[in-house]
């Protein structure tokens, strides 16, 4: 990381901000001059009637107590002053220095951070003022880095795999003008994301291990399209909207038994076709069924749309899913994730009204052409849910 001053570059000059450190100590030290000025001046107004009688060698004076204590107050006063001052200075230059010397390592930070230098770490001593802050800047970078290391490595992948179209087409003859044309636009937008992605400078060892860690995670890391393999098998039935995945030991009749569509084509003005007399068949058909049904409740029907379907064999593999995913604990029985275009489901508590509730989400997020808010979302899936029979 840079910007990390060692143990040998220890903050030294104790002038860091100098104009307003000076400004800072002048205007305090003026402050103790008139503070003195004004006790001197209420001690003579306050002795002005008064005399005072003194000895001065064999000789008795007598004078008025003002101008007797004048001289004192003005000697005292100045030595008082000059004390005081070189004391304050010494105070606020240790604790200016405490406070301002942070914010100008903030500051420095904050600037090359906003210049999009990301390999930037706030490093502030034990003692420091602000040390809570360098932490919470620190977390923000490392959260803008993941995503734009992600970025990036994305953007690697497909260099790489439009490089493999390319050369696939070449090796069944197509003409190169046919090729430039297909993939000639693809790598226009490549480049252009690329070159915005430039502008942010991530650390060389962060890239290397998130890439490091996408190549070594364990194959349960799920794709954009929802199509992965967690090194165990998996069964798959297509319908009319969906294509459904079993992974290994989901028990097919259990699945098929606890999606009661009992009263769900009530209503409907088409139904399905049923596939085949395979119990995954029957499944496939349920699920057409009940995305008909959601189609018809919501009166949103969009055009292409295709779901995938995730059915695991309990809720424990959910939640390790969503784990993975979201980097945090799962809460929900089943979930629908919009830029995987995914239901996750389990063969433990799965229901009609389960998936009634995710593929209104499904529908609803391709319906419109921006995403509604979560909690309108989550009304019209409940919605979905409440008259899935009716």
């Amino acid at each position: 990381m840079t910007n990390a001053p060692g143990p040998k570059n220890r903050r030294r000059n104790y002038f860091i901000k100098k104009k307003f450190q000076a400004s800072f100590i002048v205007k305090f030290c003026l402050l103790l001059i008139l503070a003195c000025l004004i006790m001197s001046a209420i001690s003579l107004l306050l002795t002005k009637e008064t005399v005072t009688t003194s000895f001065e060698g064999l000789r008795l004076i007598v004078k008025s107590t003002a101008d007797y204590i004048l001289p004192v107050l003005a000697s005292s006063g100045m030595i008082a002053v000059v004390l005081v001052s070189l004391a304050t200075i010494a105070v606020l230059l240790f604790i200016s220095h405490r406070i301002y010397g942070p914010i100008y390592r903030l500051e420095k930070d904050v600037t090359e951070i906003g210049k999009g230098n990301l390999t930037v770490e706030v490093r502030l001593r034990e003692h420091d003022e602000f040390k809570g802050l360098g932490e919470i800047i620190n977390d923000m970078v490392s959260e803008i880095s993941h995503p734009l290391s992600s970025s990036q490595a994305r953007i690697k992948e497909l260099e790489e795999e439009v490089g493999a179209v390319r050369s696939l087409l070449r090796s069944k003859g197509a003409p190169e003008g046919e090729i430039e044309k297909k993939l000639g636009d693809i790598e226009k937008k490549i480049g252009q994301v690329k070159n915005s992605l430039s502008y942010f400078r991530i650390s060389p060892l962060f890239l290397f291990l998130f890439l490091f860690a996408a190549a070594t995670a364990p194959a349960s890391v799920i794709s954009e399209d929802g199509r992965f393999s967690d090194g165990s098998d998996w069964t798959s039935v297509n319908s009319l909207y969906c294509t459904v995945f079993f992974k290994d030991g989901v028990n097919l009749a259990s699945v098929n038994n606890r999606i009661d569509t009992y009263k769900i084509d009530y209503g409907l003005t088409e139904k399905p076709v049923r596939a085949g007399d395979e119990i995954k068949d029957e499944i496939a058909y349920k699920f057409d069924l009940i995305f008909s049904k959601v189609q018809e409740i919501l009166d949103m029907r969009p055009k292409g749309l295709r779901l995938n379907v995730r059915i695991y064999k309990g809720q424990d593999d959910l939640d390790r899913v969503y784990v993975e995913i979201f980097r945090q604990d799962n809460k929900f029985i089943a979930y629908y994730i919009f830029k995987l275009n995914t239901l996750f489901a389990s063969e433990q508590k799965v229901s009609a009204n389960v998936l009634a509730h995710e593929i209104a989400h499904c529908v609803v997020d391709h319906y419109f052409s921006v995403i509604p808010p979560t909690k309108v979302a989550e009304m019209i899936a409940q919605y979905a849910d409440a008259h899935l029979r009716e």
